[in-house]
């Protein structure tokens, strides 16, 4: 007996609701006897629980390990068979000129596979790859959402036979996410050209599965955006909402434009990219609240619901509502073929607070109902231009306002407390989760290396930021108290990281609305892994666990203070101050200046404290880690090298505050040896100040470099941040009620803030002086050389 054979016609894997354990059948019959086998495809458990640093990720050598989202059904023998450059394309003359077909003849070319097409007859006798759309073709099994109709549509079923692979589906999106299924197979095995056989049978979960762009503070180049749709839709990504604020060529509101913005025409045409790879594009504008960046404009003052607040519109002054009007007008007219809009009502705080609200309030019935009403005013004009309306049911609105909601709006943030409520209401329910929320330069992927467990933006990532969203998405699923139609995942560049960033929680957590059985969230970030930097990727994980560490020590290493530097904060979510509050900002000590003529400094003077330069110093290696890491990687990359090149200049962010810390206590240790020297040897001495200050200088270099690196690399897809350009002025003013790292400067030099404010040139002058003197006092040279710290082009 051919005991392989026997194997590959008896195993079968099958990843299929509900009762996936019960569907596993792993028979294998040798002669006599019973032998067992480790089977080359892993089967998860459905646990959520997130690896921790010291675990291994899954391998990815397995059959089918790189496709994400996983598949609903999929039964793969084990056995393999090649692909090559005989192989046809057979598909009707229909789909000819769709994306469809056009993405999988790009996706092959780029697998050195330039297949040709046959859309009449047969294929020659030659292998083919054959394409077939055809309605009820493809049934769907199991679902969150009951619109079934528009679960269909997406439904494919992937037969992979020596000689025939076929793709079927009901619709010609099924057939694209079939291709994106294939074309994931053909990317991720681990010897090229090689697939398994078998079958894969799949549909979402739910209808739309989000992800939230964030360009309020800068802007991507229109070529960076459509590679970044494009990319989406390969995780079956099915809605973009990007958020603009000024940087959309508005012409209700020209004054909020900035010096780089899209046009309307630029938005329509990443509109239809968008439509041709079955994303919708999702228009997001922020009302009544986060709206600074309107209302710090002298012409939009009288809208401000308090005079000296620009962080919200007052509700009933129909002056706001007809600018409103207007701006989602423009952003409808330049989005022509799109679904969707969001209507981001987020965080209106003091919706009926203040003089000019109460009155409606209180007729009304409370905050919430003005909210509400003021809700459902604009949203049935944007109703009324043919789109759906997202909207976050959330504070101050409550479980008896939402009666008066119209029914059309989706709800795109769930809440236990209320899912029934607005479920009764016949308003239909998004999950949100974030991939990032409050953490600056790199999002917090990993359990915190501290015991908190909380993280600055109140959210528990104990246990990871996957495991997070995965269980977010699970747990409202599996409390079926919502009509479900979709998932969001947001990631805030408010933080001032960069977007790219962001792809393992947008991968990730989308994948869970396609499909969340069965899924640990160590196999669905090995499946990105994978699926995203290629079967040859070295170690990425660590990557990313490196970097959450360090990115987070980043900002626990320094000292927060009251801001000396910046504009106080009026308010928070609990109200307006009494009195403005300081913003947050901050510093270290400096390392001590020696005493005059002795030289003498004091001891335990260090301004890095001891367990911080101990991390900083352990860390170092890790960086180091990483950056041969992302070197290796970037050698065997594929499409990913910009990704790669961002992770990299996180890497630097990350390693020149290291450095910086350590230099720090080893500069005060030249100045203690100098001090030692003062009496006997006095040229010993000026040597070890002239250390000091040169690796003060230094520092300043590293820094300077470090900026220059980012700037050069973000900048190859974004445009240049800058105050003036194209006959337009950004006009640099603060949000009153929230801290975002990018306004605190024009440039990428937020990430370098708080260095710039850090006094070492007051150090270096009065080092300077100290040093001269006793230099002059001992005939010794004396020196001049500026550090002229705050300047850094």
């Amino acid at each position: 007996m051919n005991t392989s054979t026997t194997f590959h016609k008896i195993l079968r894997i099958t990843v299929e609701r509900p009762n996936f354990r019960d569907l596993v059948e792993q028979s294998i019959i040798l002669t006599g006897r019973l032998v067992l086998l480790v089977c080359c495809f892993y089967i998860p458990s459905p646990a959520n629980a997130q690896v921790t640093p010291s675990q291994q990720l899954p391998a990815p050598t397995r059959a089918g390990s790189g496709l994400l989202p996983l598949p609903q059904q999929m039964e793969l023998t084990g056995k393999m068979f090649t692909i090559g450059k005989n192989w046809k394309i057979m598909a009707d003359p229909a789909l000819a000129k769709g994306q469809a077909l056009m993405s999988l003849l790009q996706g092959l070319k780029e697998a050195g596979l330039p297949l040709s097409i046959v859309t009449r007859g047969s294929s020659g006798g030659s292998p083919a790859i054959r394409l077939v759309v055809k309605k009820g073709s493809v049934a769907i099994g199991a679902s969150v959402d009951t619109n079934r109709t528009a679960l269909a549509r997406q439904a494919y079923r992937l037969s992979l036979k020596p000689g025939t692979i076929t793709i079927t589906a009901n619709a010609t999106q099924g057939l694209y996410y079939g291709i994106q299924t294939f074309l994931q197979l053909v990317r991720t095995q681990a010897i090229k050209n090689q697939l398994p056989e078998g079958d894969i049978t799949d549909w979402p979960s739910v209808e739309v599965r989000m992800i939230y762009w964030d360009d309020a503070h800068h802007l991507e180049k229109l070529s960076a955006l459509k590679r970044i749709i494009r990319q989406a839709s390969t995780y079956k990504i099915n809605a973009f909402s990007i958020k603009l604020e000024g940087h959309f060529h508005y012409k209700s509101a020209p004054a909020i434009v900035e010096p780089y913005a899209m046009s309307a025409q630029e938005y329509q045409e990443l509109t239809d990219f968008a439509k041709a790879h079955y994303v919708d594009l999702v228009p997001f504008l922020d009302a009544p609240a986060h709206v600074s960046f309107i209302l710090k404009h002298p012409e939009y003052r009288k809208l401000r619901l308090l005079d000296d607040i620009n962080y919200q519109f007052s509700v009933t002054n129909p002056a706001a509502f007809e600018l409103l009007d207007a701006m989602f007008s423009e952003l409808i007219n330049a989005s022509k073929g799109s679904k969707y809009i969001l209507l981001s009502n987020d965080e209106a705080y003091y919706t009926g607070k203040a003089p000019s609200e109460k009155p409606m309030a209180d007729s009304l019935g409370g905050n919430g109902r003005l909210l509400a009403w003021f809700i459902k005013k604009l949203a049935d004009r944007l109703h009324e231009q043919g789109r759906t309306v997202l909207f976050w049911g959330e504070f101050p609105l409550t479980k008896e306002d939402i009666k008066f909601l119209p029914s059309h709006l989706v709800n795109g943030v769930y809440s236990k407390a209320s899912a029934s409520d607005y479920k009764d209401h016949g308003i239909r329910q998004f999950v949100y989760t974030a991939t990032q929320g409050a953490e600056p330069v790199f999002p917090n992927y990993y359990p915190l290396h501290t015991k908190t467990a909380i993280m600055e933006d109140g959210s528990d990532r104990s246990s990871g930021r996957v495991a997070d969203m995965m269980k977010e998405i699970g747990t409202a699923f599996n409390q079926k108290l919502s009509s479900f139609m979709g998932v969001v995942i947001a990631g805030w560049a408010d933080a001032g990281l960069h977007p790219e960033t962001f792809w393992l929680g947008y991968a990730t957590g989308t994948a869970a609305g396609w499909n969340n059985q069965n899924l640990t969230s160590a196999d669905a970030t090995a499946r990105f892994m994978t699926s995203f930097y290629g079967p040859s990727q070295r170690d990425m994980d660590r990557v990313y666990r490196i970097l959450s560490v360090q990115a987070e020590f980043h900002t626990t290493s320094w000292d927060w203070i009251a801001s000396p530097w910046r504009t106080p904060i009026k308010g928070n979510s609990d109200g307006i101050f009494a009195q403005p509050q300081p913003a947050k900002d901050q510093t270290l000590p400096l390392p001590p200046v020696p005493n005059p003529g002795t030289l003498a400094i004091g001891k335990n003077t260090y301004p890095v404290n001891a367990e911080r330069f101990s991390t900083a110093q352990t860390m170092l290696a890790g960086h180091e880690e990483v950056l041969k890491l992302l070197r290796d990687n970037k050698s065997r990359a594929g499409t990913q090298l910009y990704n790669l090149e961002v992770l990299e200049s996180v890497a630097a962010i990350c390693g020149q505050n290291l450095r910086m810390l350590v230099s720090l206590n080893q500069i005060t240790d030249r100045l203690q040896e100098a001090s030692s020297a003062a009496a006997a040897n006095p040229a010993l001495a000026v040597r070890q100040l002239d250390a000091a200050m040169e690796m003060v200088s230094n520092l300043k270099q590293q820094r300077d470099s470090t900026l220059a690196m980012v700037t050069k690399t973000w900048l190859k897809e974004w445009h240049p941040l800058v105050e003036k350009a194209n006959g337009r002025t950004f006009l640099h003013q603060a949000d009153d009620i929230k801290d975002h790292q990018p306004i605190r400067t024009i440039d990428l030099s937020y990430l370098i803030y708080r260095e710039l404010h850090y006094p070492l040139e007051k150090w270096w002058n009065d080092v300077k002086k100290v040093r001269n003197d006793y230099a002059q006092s001992h005939q010794l040279p004396l020196v001049d050389k500026q550090l002229d710290w705050q300047r850094y082009h």
